[in-house]
């Protein structure tokens, strides 16, 4: 199925703003369920007006952004409509995942979404990992009834050992590239504070790539904004096409001063996402 909405000669430069749970503890980590609705609509609503416009796609959610901010979306500029369910951050390994209760794909459809998105906590040795298979499975077996595309995004978790981050990886990728979903979204093969070597970053991604007959981009995981463009540097090499990105672009911006962001935005977050499109060669 095709991505145009999303990309832009089949490269992604993505903004992500699809984070809810994550959202809350990230801007009142003592306190989450005190960040109000309308806060978070009004931090998404402003990036949208600022950054969406240099973006190939935005990845929304149902809960704070669909429909509230669809239409503020420049022209050619399509989102991706989350699926999952939320709380699943305090241990992700407790349940399969589930599509937000009273949303499904039909419904992401006919919110103009140009593609939906799964994310699953996955672990391959995990006693869930094959309930969380299924669930990937099933879901895109409904996005092709329904006849939108869907990005699978199976994220690791309670990884103990930094060396085994590659193997979690590539295993991963293996089994979900195996359903053929038309983007994976994926965290970068290697804990790079473990392994500063960037020839095998970019071994690792080209191992990826073997593994993928459909697309694949890099999440951001709210880590560093430098540490990020790094890791782009190097999956582009292996091939990828493109990136998700969230937190490491926009962090510092929404937990500045409200009378600080509008220049944040401007002076930080704008050139950063230029800069990351040229990585990717848009």
């Amino acid at each position: 199925m095709s991505l145009d909405g999303i990309s832009s000669d089949d490269r992604f430069a993505i903004l992500a703003l699809d984070h809810r749970d994550s959202l809350r503890a990230f801007l009142r980590p003592d306190d989450p369920g005190s960040v109000e609705r309308d806060e978070i609509v009004r931090l998404k609503a402003e990036l949208i007006s600022r950054v969406a416009q240099f973006a190939t796609g935005v990845m929304l959610e149902p809960e704070y952004s669909i429909p509230d901010l669809v239409g503020s979306l420049p022209d050619g500029v399509g989102f991706t409509a989350a699926l999952e369910s939320q709380g699943y951050l305090g241990d992700p390994g407790a349940v399969p995942t589930t599509v937000l209760d009273g949303w499904s794909v039909e419904q992401a459809a006919a919110s103009g979404a140009s593609v939906a998105k799964l994310l699953l906590p996955f672990m391959p040795e995990h006693r869930l990992a094959e309930a969380q298979h299924q669930v990937a499975a099933d879901v895109l077996a409904e996005c092709r009834r329904v006849g939108i595309p869907l990005v699978l995004e199976p994220l690791f978790f309670g990884l103990a050992d930094p060396a085994d981050r590659p193997g979690v990886v590539i295993e991963t990728t293996r089994r979900f590239a195996a359903l053929g979903p038309d983007l994976l979204k994926l965290p970068f093969p290697v804990d790079v504070s473990h392994d500063t070597n960037s020839a095998t970053w970019r071994d690792r991604c080209a191992q990826i790539t073997e593994l993928c007959p459909m697309p694949w981009a890099l999440l951001s995981g709210g880590g560093p904004f430098d540490a990020f463009v790094a890791q782009v540097e190097a999956a582009v090499e292996g091939g990828c096409s493109g990136f998700l990105v969230g937190r490491a672009l926009w962090g510092e911006a929404v937990l500045a001063p409200a009378d600080q962001r509008s220049h944040l935005i401007e002076s930080q977050v704008i050139p950063r996402f230029q800069h990351l499109r040229s990585v990717v060669g848009i």
